[in-house]
């Protein structure tokens, strides 16, 4: 029994209406001639709970109870008038009430999202005042490298630094995280291709911050990047196959890929890369954020010739974001004439010293080590003077984000510690080679383009996106989905846009089902997300329109 206090009326029997019992608890009949309203009640009905309790005492002739205008919307705190009529009210029906039952507890709010970074120990010290900056954008929090590998489970220390970063993501709401290190202080996770090559065994090392970023699988399960733990393939992670072994399914490790955490690398190996890393991102965010109303931003589209033709991609992406960024163009001209400047040095080094309004630079056509071919060099860093404003640049080209070996070609240290000449330079593996430490230095670190630009001085990129070897044209569809991301997001961080593109280049290149075929590509088209790098701050603005936080 209950009690209707609320309504000011007697107790009643309770019946309890099941979801398949309500559509007859609210069936309109038509109203009898001499029924009269009993009375009017307003209550409030919560989304969130939708089960409610029917009070009611039946008259000898139940038939007699109707029920009019009973409604619950799916939105929140809506106000509705419940009308009760009866024939009688002396022989008749003594009362209805609709009793909401209790409301539920109040949803515990997820954590804000927050940034994660993570350091060895030596650069603390040197990081202090970028700490203390985010922390007027958003929770950030400083933890020693050292510690992670000493408190938390895994099979090495990229498996290590994997585990932490999912129960921070998984507990605390990490959502970005910047991994402080170059390959020779921080440890890089190694993917593998079953790539044609004889002298290698046919196998081939790649690095990968993807399996930073991707900790967990769709069930929110951590992904440890390595389903096949049979034999030597419990040592490989992240395994592609499809180009030696066509039987394979390509995703041989069934991974993820969709990363949870968007994570961006300084490749830095001293305290004064550092300090000198964390100077300049603060100056750029702060005088980001502090223009509000500035005029619009610029990206400048470099469409070089000698690759596919992307002119025609490069303007559908300047139009998506029109109203929002102006674009400047330069495109190789053949038999179509875009009527643009050339994309060569002296118009890129002009747009980075004389335009501050440029904040992104978007590069397509080949690529090597330390230049894009025709426009771009780091032969051009000393002559860089935009300290003022320093862009984010995206290179689809190949290896411009090169900052590590690449066994089992090039030289590289294995896990036992013993050095490898490489197949490059005539060692012939004749089973399948060691996989590569998760530390290389010196010679085994090899400098790259986008590494330089961002540590070499207060001028030149302050974050840089592009492959750590070779590209193919389907890394367009990476290019594709960042701008698109940075055409809707309200206030576009940079690491959000570029899970949002790895996620877009999954959708559209249908990774999920590709299968091997007789050529390559199939496995070049899977892994291409994998081999593109972020160095920089996750969680830099990309436009003046990101406010800080109060504090």
């Amino acid at each position: 029994m209950i009690g209707d206090s609320r309504l000011g009326l007697p107790r009643h029997r309770v019946m309890s209406l099941s979801p398949s019992q309500r559509p007859l608890a609210c069936r309109i009949k038509p109203l009898p001639s001499r029924a009269r309203l009993l009375k009017t009640i307003n209550v409030s009905l919560d989304a969130r709970n939708t089960s409610f309790l029917l009070a009611v005492e039946f008259a000898p002739k139940p038939k007699n109870l109707h029920i009019r205008n009973v409604q619950i919307l799916h939105r929140q705190q809506v106000q509705r008038t419940i009308r009760i009529y009866a024939r009688s009210v002396l022989t008749g029906l003594a009362v209805l009430g609709i009793l909401l039952s209790p409301p539920p507890a109040p949803a515990r709010q997820a954590p804000a999202a927050s940034l994660m970074v993570i350091a060895p120990k030596q650069f603390h010290a040197d990081l202090a005042d970028f700490i203390k900056h985010k922390n007027h954008q958003l929770p950030t929090r400083l933890v020693a490298l050292e510690k992670i590998l000493k408190d938390t489970p895994g099979v090495d220390d990229p498996a290590r630094v994997k585990q932490f970063l999912y129960n921070a993501w998984r507990k605390n709401g990490v959502r970005y995280a910047l991994l402080v290190g170059d390959a020779d202080v921080f440890p890089v996770r190694y993917m593998v291709l079953d790539r044609v090559t004889p002298p290698a065994f046919d196998y081939a090392f790649y690095p990968s911050d993807l399996y930073y970023g991707d900790v967990a699988r769709a069930d929110g399960s951590f992904d440890d990047w390595n389903g096949q733990k049979e034999g030597v393939h419990a040592t490989y992670f992240g395994e592609v196959r499809g180009e030696k072994n066509k039987g394979d399914p390509i995703n041989f490790d069934s991974i993820h890929y969709k990363p949870e955490i968007a994570v961006g690398r300084w490749p830095v190996s001293t305290v004064e890369e550092v300090r000198m890393m964390a100077a300049k991102s603060i100056l750029h965010e702060s005088q980001t954020l502090s223009q509000p109303s500035a005029p619009l931003p610029k990206v400048a589209w470099f469409g070089v010739g000698g690759w596919v033709d992307s002119r025609p991609l490069l303007e559908k992406l300047a139009k998506s974001l029109e109203g929002r960024w102006q674009s400047e163009k330069r495109y190789y001209k053949d038999q179509h004439d875009y009527g643009t400047p050339a994309p060569d040095h002296r118009e890129l080094l002009n747009i980075l010293n004389n335009d501050p309004g440029v904040g992104l630079i978007c590069h397509t056509g080949h690529g090597q080590d330390l230049a894009w071919e025709q426009c771009l060099s780091v032969g051009d860093i000393p002559r860089m003077t935009n300290i003022n404003h320093t862009p984010v640049m995206v290179s689809i080209g190949c290896s411009t984000a090169r900052f590590a070996t690449l066994p089992p070609y090039e030289p590289y240290v294995d896990v036992n510690g013993n050095s490898h000449a490489g197949s490059d330079h005539k060692e012939v593996f004749t089973s399948p080679p060691p996989p590569p430490a998760c530390y290389q230095s010196g010679r085994y670190n090899p400098p790259g383009l986008g590494e330089q630009l961002l540590r070499n001085g207060k001028s030149g990129a302050i974050a840089y996106i592009g492959c750590n070897t070779g590209s193919q044209p389907c890394a367009l569809s990476l290019l594709e989905g960042f701008i698109g991301a940075l055409s809707h997001q309200q206030h576009p961080r940079l690491g959000d846009c570029w899970n949002e593109a790895i996620s877009f280049y999954y959708d559209n290149e249908h990774l999920a089902t590709l299968k091997p075929d007789a050529e390559w590509y199939p496995p070049s088209i899977f892994f291409q997300g994998m081999k593109f790098m972020m160095f920089g701050d996750p969680t830099l603005p990309m436009a003046s329109t990101l406010t800080p936080s109060k504090k």
